[in-house]
């Protein structure tokens, strides 16, 4: 069987790798499963996050992503991110230049958000094509009290922060057609999105809210394949209404340009998370005293709601499991 580019689809992890995880340790609190973003562990006395990504879609942004996006793992648990270990994979013929931009990017991040990088591993490998960075990121749970994608209810409100497809916004805008049609300026309106690609500061705030009851990062998949996968990691149901999902023109230029849809484009720097019923004020009135813009855009149902999503139109349709996302089809 060939694998599409992407993330393994979710029945190949529930066959060929979940259930090969090595020895059982009870110090595991919450281990590997769908829609799960970091693991967490208690060590002494303490709750330990831990994460593992690589930045395989981005060139030009490589070290930057390879820092926050480890780090919104973390903090969807309710974590503080703390250390970070690299692994740097250069193709043949790459310059010194090369991983000095991916080392200053780095450095920038890691400074943002106040993570130390203390180890891992660089080199030139054949085989690859472009520069690879395997990042892994580990933090602190501060007050015994983590999160997971599927803490949700039924009856639970869905939000998420910011817009759809930030990152693949970014990414994409250095297509050859954009660039030629829109112009410098355009592209660089959109490069200027990766300042909104943490969502640290919004998981610093929910945490401390004892209404919220879940959070994801929304990454390969998009809007559509987080919201699937939040409901599969809490075996419920979910209601999602794409008339209330924020895109950003400069997104939707981009999706149309290159035949994407947006809600299925990888979207790092948006935070899904759901409130029990009685506390969203709270939360939105938090959110609102940050700057940081959000929306509610559905509800978790039972089990026996299933999962389907209102598009544009007002029509109504099944939430699938997430496919390949739209920025392998839009990288040329």
């Amino acid at each position: 069987m060939r694998l599409n580019i992407g993330k393994v689809p979710n029945e190949i992890l529930k066959d060929y790798v979940f259930p090969r995880l090595g020895a059982g340790d009870p110090s595991v609190l919450l281990g590997p499963n769908i829609g799960e973003d970091a693991a967490i562990i208690k060590i002494g006395g303490d709750l330990v996050a831990f994460k593992s990504d690589p930045i395989t879609g981005s060139i030009e942004e490589l070290g930057f992503l390879a820092i926050h996006v480890n780090a919104n793992d973390i903090a969807t648990r309710g974590a503080e991110p703390k250390w970070f270990l690299q692994c740097i994979l250069l193709p043949e013929g790459s310059t010194l230049d090369s991983l000095d931009k991916i080392t200053q990017q780095m450095d920038s991040a890691a400074k943002e958000i106040g993570v130390s990088i203390v180890g891992g591993h660089t080199e030139v490998t054949p085989g690859i094509e472009r520069p690879i960075v395997v990042g892994s990121m580990l933090g602190i749970v501060r007050n015994s009290r983590f999160f997971t994608s599927g803490g949700a209810k039924p009856g639970d409100l869905l939000y998420m922060t910011k817009y759809a497809g930030i990152e693949g916004t970014a990414i994409l805008s250095s297509d050859k057609k954009i660039l030629s049609r829109y112009g410098e300026s355009f592209v660089s309106a959109c490069k200027n999105f990766l300042s909104l690609i943490s969502v640290v500061k919004e998981c610093r705030i929910l945490r401390d809210i004892e209404g919220v009851t879940s959070m994801h990062d929304l990454t390969e998949g998009g809007i559509l394949g987080g919201v699937w996968e939040l409901a599969e990691a809490a075996s419920i149901g979910v209601y999602v209404d794409l008339r209330r999902v924020p895109v950003l023109r400069e997104t939707q230029i981009i999706c149309n340009e290159l035949g994407l849809d947006p809600y299925r484009l990888i979207s790092s720097g948006s935070l899904l998370f759901t409130v029990a019923r009685g506390s969203e004020h709270q939360v939105e009135l938090a959110l609102e005293r940050s700057g940081i813009p959000y929306a509610q855009i559905g509800e978790m149902l039972p089990a026996s709601g299933g999962r389907q999503y209102m598009d544009l139109q007002g029509m109504t349709f099944p939430l699938e499991p997430p496919s390949t996302d739209e920025l392998w089809r839009g990288v040329k």
